[in-house]
């Protein structure tokens, strides 16, 4: 059987690459950090998921093992003989399972007979394979970075399934349970393959891919986020209430479309198709069942502030093809002001607003000079937000 190496047994590694790699006949090996999860996999050899939609039913993921992350020799020895390898181990993992995976690779490049090995990178990261091309390739002797660079296909993906927080009700159910909903598609750079592109159910091939992953972080991402900070202005715990507030509905929308507009532009994606994206997404946020809490998608606004990243990102690539991004200010404003004591993140935010003002959080947080366009449309937005929130 085949043998795919997951990086990351979380909610997206389980809730959605595992049950690909099932339903694409892969035997899967999890890695991960935390002793109890790897330990529950070993146990149960077995996991449920739970469909949400408009009819829940659950299906089981089988053919799993699982080793720590600490188990480096191990986890090289699985790099080196896996057919395909997937990462969802977030930014702050990334260095650590470059480094690992370097030692594999490396294990890898010097047999005798090289087999092509590609890693789909499904992390929200401005620059996905370059992080990881940088982070690998410093491990590794210089004598085989050709090798890598002819045999190692560093695949960027878009993660669109929404997984939400994994409650206590569920691991009462079964300690892995994952609730998910029913979209289930993988965009993927297709031209970054390296030897046979491996058949995987969900997964899709684009060419060029630039535009699809400005579609998930610019307009998928965008939205979610403006949705769940003006959500949390009006005291929403769910993102389904959030959206079905009209006011909010319609900014969200609206930021979207700006978004779709820019990308359509500059990417070449037909906009029509965006549009339509727009509004599969909003009818997915409003999936109650999948109980997606505002406080989740709101989690670390520093980080969801920063330059490049949903919001400034989305906003300066409407500048630069001449769109103003009049909602997507709106729910910048959303971000500067969201609260949440908490999270440290939001607190450190907090701490900038209340000593330096709103110019304190664009110069240091968004790294905007006032100069910029973009700092006058947030800061009139964000006194047009309170406003809107109030009436």
């Amino acid at each position: 059987m085949k043998l795919s190496l997951q990086f990351g047994a979380g909610n997206i590694g389980r809730g959605f690459l595992g049950q690909l790699f099932y339903e694409s006949g892969y035997h899967t090996l999890f890695v991960d950090v935390v002793p109890e999860l790897v330990e529950q996999i070993n146990k149960t050899k077995r996991y449920p998921i739970k469909i949400i939609g408009d009819k829940e039913y659950t299906i089981y993921i089988d053919n799993i093992e699982a080793i720590l992350l600490s188990e480096k020799e191990k986890v090289a020895e699985a790099v080196k003989r896996t057919d395909i390898i997937a990462t969802s181990v977030g930014a702050k993992g990334v260095s650590t399972v470059a480094e690992i995976l370097s030692s594999g690779i490396k294990k890898r490049l010097e047999e005798e007979k090289i087999k092509p090995l590609n890693i789909i990178i499904c992390e929200n990261l401005p620059e996905p394979q370059k992080t990881f091309y940088n982070e690998i390739t410093s491990h590794l002797p210089k004598h085989l970075i050709e090798s890598f660079d002819q045999n190692i296909g560093l695949v960027e993906a878009s993660i669109g399934r929404m997984v939400p927080i994994i409650t206590e009700a569920d691991k009462k159910e079964h300690p892995l349970l994952v609730r998910v909903e029913e979209y289930c598609e993988l965009p993927v750079d297709g031209e970054a393959f390296k030897g046979t592109i491996p058949t995987i159910k969900g997964m899709k091939l684009c060419c060029p891919f630039s535009g699809y992953v400005h579609r998930k972080l610019y307009i998928h991402n965008l939205t979610h986020a403006v949705c769940a900070y003006l959500g949390k202005l009006k005291n929403y715990k769910f993102i389904w209430e959030a959206i079905e507030d009209s006011k909010i509905c319609k900014i969200t929308r609206d930021a979207g479309i700006e978004s779709a507009k820019a990308i359509n532009k500059l990417d070449g994606l037909p906009f029509h198709e965006l549009e339509d994206y727009i509004d599969d997404l909003q009818k997915r946020y409003k999936n109650r069942h999948l109980g997606d809490q505002t406080e989740r998608v709101a989690r670390d606004p520093i980080r969801k502030l920063a330059p490049g990243e949903r919001l400034i990102g989305s906003a300066m690539y409407c500048i630069k093809a001449g769109i103003i991004p009049e909602n997507i200010s709106l729910g910048i404003a959303g971000a500067i002001l969201y609260s949440d004591n908490h999270d440290e993140s939001s607190r450190i935010l907090e701490n900038i607003r209340k000593q330096k003002g709103i110019e304190g959080v664009l110069k240091e947080i968004c790294k905007i000079e006032e100069s910029h366009p973009l700092f006058d449309y947030v800061k009139k937005s964000v006194e047009k937000l309170q406003n809107i929130i109030r009436n």
